[in-house]
C-alpha cells in the first residue's frame, strides 16, 4: 500500500517559509551549483526526435527551489498552481504549473524534488512525534500504519494542510481564478498560519546513513556541463542528466503499472540511443552494465519508490498451488469458466506448454530459474507469451471484459512486468518487452469458443433458515408490505467509469393505523473502471434507509461525486479517507469497499483495498408500525429477507472475508446463518452498545 501525500502549502509565501527555514540548516557551500533535469525532458534535450515531454522534471537543494520560485515572480509567468507535498518516508516535492499571462500558451508544469545535505526531507519532526493511538475499532483496519497516516491526515486538515485529493478546493482548474487569486492568497494569511508552518521541521541526517538517491543524482552531475534554461526564466539554468543516468531513473520505477506504456517505451529508447540493444534478434535483450555508483543509485530509488508507491511485487508467494495463486474464485470481476492450466493448452507453441518443463512440482506456480536459463532465447520468449495470453484470455476476453485482443495480450504483459511476478522472470520480460509484445495467436476465437461451451456456474445462494418465531412475525407483514416498482433515475456523471445503480424498496404499512407506514429503500451502486486499461479498479457502496413514510424528503439537485440522487439518502465514500462524506440520520446501514488492482490483478485478497460499515438502530421505526414483537433487529432482517440485496461482481468479498473472521474469533455466532449485512449491521451496533456502557 503507497502513503499518503500531504499538501504542506499551496501558495508562495508559506512554502518559501518552509524552504527558508530549511534552508537555515544547510552548508553556506551548495552541494552543486545548479539544479538538474531528469526525466522525459532530459532525454528530449538529448534527443530531439523524442516524444514531446509533459512537464520539467527537476533535483534542486531548497535554495535553488527558492531562487525557482523568486524568478517566476519576478518574471512574465505567474503560478497557475503551487503545492508543497510531503510523502512520509519518502520525501520533499515542489509540484506545479506556470504560465505566460500575457499569451495563450500552454502551461509549464514542473516537478521539483528537493534533496538536502544535512536535513532528512523524509522525516518530519512534527509528524514523527505523535503517537500512535490505539484505534478505536480495529477490525476497521487491516495495518496500524493505516490508522496512524489517517491520523496525520486529520492532524494537517486542523492547520489547512490536506490530502491531495480530486475533491481538494486548491485543485481549481479555472486558470483565470487562480491567476488572479494565487498572489492576492500569497498575501493574506494569518498569525496562526503563520506560527504553524513555522513549526514544521525535518530531521537531520546522521552521518552513518546511506545516502539518499537524489543526493547521489547530484554527486554524479555535479561535472556535468550539459545546461538549459527553463521556459520564460532568464538565467535559471538546470544541469540535463546524462543518459545514463536517465536510464537508471527510468529504470527505478518501471515496476508500478501506472503509466506503464510510455515508461517501458521511454526506457527501451533510451537503451537504444546507449547502444544497449544492439544485438541481433536471436540475441535476447539485457539491462545494461552500469557504473557502479548508478547502479547503487539505482537500488536506492526502487527502494524509495517502493516506500512511496507500494512494493508491486510483495504479495507474491509463488510457493502456492496454482490454484490458489491464478484461480481464485473471488477475483476482481472474473468468475472461472475453465482452469488456468487448461487455457495453457489453447495457447501453446509445441506438443506442451513450455512451463511444465521448468517446474520440479508441477502442482505450485514456482518455476526454476535454472531451467529456464537452459531454453533457447525463443522458447524464452514464448514462454512469456503463453503467460500473457492465457491470462489475457482469463482476465479479459473470456469474463467479455474486453472485446479487443491485443488490448487485452498488452493488458496481460503488463500485469507479467509488474504485480504478477517478480524476480529474474520480471527483468526478463521487461528487458525483451519489444520481442514480447506483438500478439501472433487468435485469442478471440478461443475466448468465444470457451464462453459458448462453458457456461459460468451460478453460485448458489446461501441459504438462511429462520426460527419459526421470526417466520410467523415476517409472515404477519408480508400482507401490509408492498413494493415500490419504480424510482426516478439517478443523473449520471461517469467520467469513463461504468457506474451501475440498482434501487430496492418496499412500504410497509401498519396493521393497526392506515396512515402511518414505513419506507425501506436499498441502494447499491458500482462504479468501475475495467474496459482496455491495466489498472482496472471498483468502488461498491450499499446503503438501506428505513424511515417513517412521510419522512421522505425529495431534495433535488445536491451532487455526488459520480451521480446525483434524486432522493438525496446515499450517502457519497469518499475511499481516499476511508469515510463517508454525506451520512444522514436516514441511513439505517451504510456500506463501502474499494478494489484495485494497481497493486496486484487478482492474486488473493490484495486488490481488495479497504471497507467501512457504518449502522444505525432501526428501533425507534419499527415500534411506529405497532406490530407485536417486531423490535429495529427484526424489522431490519425483514427488509433484507424480502429485498434480499448483494453487490455485483464479487464486492463482498472482503466482507465475507471479514465476517468469518468475527465468527471464528467467536465475535459472531456461527449459526444460525444470517444475511451478510445484517451480520455487519448488528456487529458495529453491539460495539456501540459496549462503547456506550464504559
Amino acid at each position: 500500500m503507497s502513503n499518503p501525500q500531504i499538501i504542506l502549502a499551496d501558495n508562495c509565501k508559506k512554502i518559501l517559509t518552509i524552504l527558508n527555514n530549511i534552508a537555515k540548516n544547510e552548508d553556506n557551500t551548495p552541494l552543486i551549483g545548479y539544479p538538474v533535469l531528469i526525466g522525459s525532458r532530459a532525454t528530449k534535450w538529448h534527443n530531439s526526435s523524442f516524444r514531446e515531454p509533459n512537464d520539467w522534471d527537476l533535483v534542486a537543494t531548497p535554495s535553488q527551489t527558492t531562487l525557482f520560485i523568486n524568478k517566476v515572480e519576478e518574471s512574465i509567468a505567474t503560478f497557475r498552481k503551487i503545492k508543497l507535498i510531503h510523502y512520509p518516508g519518502g520525501g520533499l516535492k515542489l509540484v506545479g504549473e506556470y504560465i505566460d499571462q500575457s499569451t495563450d500558451e500552454k502551461s509549464i508544469s514542473f516537478d521539483i524534488e528537493l534533496v538536502s545535505e544535512k536535513v532528512d526531507l523524509r522525516n518530519m519532526k512534527l509528524i514523527m512525534s505523535l503517537n500512535k493511538e490505539e484505534s478505536d475499532d480495529e477490525d476497521e483496519s487491516d495495518k496500524d500504519d493505516d490508522q496512524y497516516y489517517r491520523r496525520y491526515r486529520r492532524y494537517f486538515k486542523r492547520y489547512n494542510f490536506d490530502d491531495d485529493s480530486e475533491n481538494s478546493e486548491n485543485n481549481n482548474d479555472d486558470d483565470s481564478e487562480n491567476s488572479e487569486n494565487n498572489k492576492d492568497d500569497d498575501n493574506k494569511g494569518n498569525t496562526q498560519d503563520d506560527d504553524e508552518i513555522n513549526k514544521i521541521e525535518f530531521e537531520m541526517f546522521d552521518d552513518p546513513k546511506p545516502k539518499i538517491s537524489a543526493l547521489m543524482i547530484l554527486e554524479l552531475c555535479r561535472n556535468i556541463e550539459d545546461k538549459t534554461i527553463l521556459p520564460l526564466l532568464s538565467n535559471y539554468l538546470c544541469i540535463v542528466a546524462p543518459l545514463k543516468i536517465l536510464e537508471a531513473l527510468k529504470t527505478s520505477h518501471i515496476y508500478w503499472p501506472e503509466d506503464f506504456y510510455k515508461n517501458i517505451s521511454d526506457l527501451h529508447w533510451l537503451r537504444i540511443l546507449l547502444d544497449y540493444n544492439k544485438v541481433s534478434p536471436i540475441q535476447p535483450l539485457c539491462s545494461p552494465q552500469r557504473d557502479e555508483l548508478i547502479e547503487l543509485m539505482l537500488k536506492t530509488r526502487i527502494k524509495e519508490t517502493e516506500i512511496i508507491r507500494g512494493n508491486p511485487g510483495a504479495h507474491i508467494n509463488l510457493n502456492m498451488s496454482n490454484e490458489d495463486f491464478l484461480e481464485n474464485e473471488d477475483n476482481l470481476f472474473v468468475q472461472t469458466r475453465v482452469p488456468h492450466d487448461d487455457l495453457h493448452e489453447l495457447v501453446k507453441y509445441g506438443d506442451h506448454p513450455i512451463y511444465q518443463g521448468l517446474k520440479d512440482d508441477q502442482s505450485k506456480a514456482w518455476i526454476k530459474k535454472s531451467l529456464f536459463e537452459k531454453l533457447d532465447y525463443q522458447t524464452k520468449i514464448n514462454c512469456v507469451k503463453e503467460e500473457a495470453m492465457a491470462i489475457a484470455l482469463e482476465r479479459y476476453l473470456i469474463p467479455m471484459i474486453s472485446n479487443n485482443q491485443e488490448n487485452s495480450y498488452k493488458s496481460a504483459l503488463v500485469r507479467i512486468c509488474t504485480t504478477l511476478t517478480k524476480g529474474w522472470y520480471r527483468k526478463f520480460a521487461i528487458d525483451n518487452y519489444p520481442r514480447l509484445s506483438n500478439l501472433d495467436k487468435d485469442l478471440l476465437s478461443i475466448a468465444n469458443n470457451i464462453i459458448e461451451k462453458f457456461p459460468i456456474k451460478q453460485k448458489k445462494p446461501d441459504i438462511i433458515l429462520l426460527d419459526p418465531e421470526t417466520q410467523a412475525i415476517f409472515e404477519s407483514i408480508r400482507p401490509y408490505t408492498k413494493t415500490i416498482s419504480s424510482f426516478d433515475e439517478f443523473e449520471i456523471d461517469n467520467r469513463g467509469s461504468e457506474v451501475e445503480i440498482e434501487r430496492t424498496g418496499i412500504k410497509i404499512t401498519s396493521p393497526v393505523n392506515d396512515d402511518i407506514s414505513v419506507t425501506a429503500i436499498i441502494t447499491t451502486v458500482c462504479i468501475s473502471i475495467t474496459e482496455e486499461v491495466c489498472t482496472p479498479s471498483a468502488d461498491w457502496t450499499a446503503s438501506v434507509v428505513i424511515l417513517p413514510t412521510n419522512d421522505m424528503e425529495i431534495l433535488r439537485n445536491l451532487s455526488n461525486f459520480s451521480f446525483i440522487d434524486p432522493l438525496n439518502i446515499h450517502p457519497y465514500y469518499e475511499s481516499y479517507c476511508s469515510k463517508f462524506l454525506n451520512l444522514t440520520s436516514k441511513n439505517t446501514f451504510v456500506l463501502a469497499i474499494d478494489a484495485s488492482s494497481g497493486s496486484s490483478w487478482g492474486v488473493g485478497q490484495d486488490v481488495w483495498k479497504s471497507r467501512c460499515v457504518e449502522a444505525k438502530s432501526a428501533d425507534y421505526v419499527a415500534s411506529l408500525l405497532e406490530i407485536p414483537d417486531l423490535t429495529g433487529d427484526l424489522l431490519f432482517k425483514y427488509v433484507l429477507d424480502y429485498l434480499k440485496p448483494t453487490l455485483k461482481h464479487n464486492g463482498e468479498t472482503p466482507l465475507k472475508n471479514w465476517i468469518n473472521t468475527l465468527k471464528v474469533k467467536g465475535d459472531i455466532p456461527m449459526v444460525p446463518n444470517q444475511h451478510l449485512w445484517y451480520n455487519a449491521w448488528n456487529y458495529k451496533l453491539n460495539k456501540k452498545s459496549k462503547k456506550s456502557h464504559h
